[in-house]
């Protein structure tokens, strides 16, 4: 009888700490924190441009204290994890993006027609044809 091999890539491929928080012995809450690269660049490209957009009206968002927490703290979060748990297509989404912008930079904004694998800008000169006696 043969024994299967625990296969341990399963686990090395899951992207995800699981965090536990315990009070006296019992899970108290449970969440999952995505370790990436790109989760920690787009959660703080994301935090930048939201006080780069809030700080103009930083005195009326003062009055409110969950304002600036909310904005700064949970939207970035909210988008690093979208960003990272999101496969369109079955790809990461930084493959995908990137597709697509190719797509747009060769077929939506190139109109010359492709003939025989390359580019061929419309010739504008006009065909004429001729009556001939066979």
């Amino acid at each position: 009888m043969e024994q299967e091999e625990y296969d341990y890539s399963i686990g090395l491929d899951t992207p995800y700490w699981i965090q536990e928080i315990r009070i006296k012995g019992k899970v108290w809450w449970t969440f999952q924190t995505p370790v990436s690269v790109s989760f920690i660049g787009i959660m703080f490209f994301t935090a930048v441009i939201m006080v780069l957009l809030t700080l103009p009206f930083m005195k009326i968002l003062a009055n409110v204290s969950i304002i600036p927490l909310t904005l700064w703290i949970v939207v970035p979060w909210r988008v690093g994890r979208l960003y990272v748990e999101t496969d369109p297509d079955g790809k990461k989404i930084h493959y995908y993006l990137w597709g697509m912008m190719c797509y747009i930079k060769g077929f939506v904004l190139d109109s010359r027609g492709i003939y025989d694998g390359e580019r061929r800008v419309k010739d504008k000169s006009k065909i004429i044809f001729e009556k001939t006696k066979l």
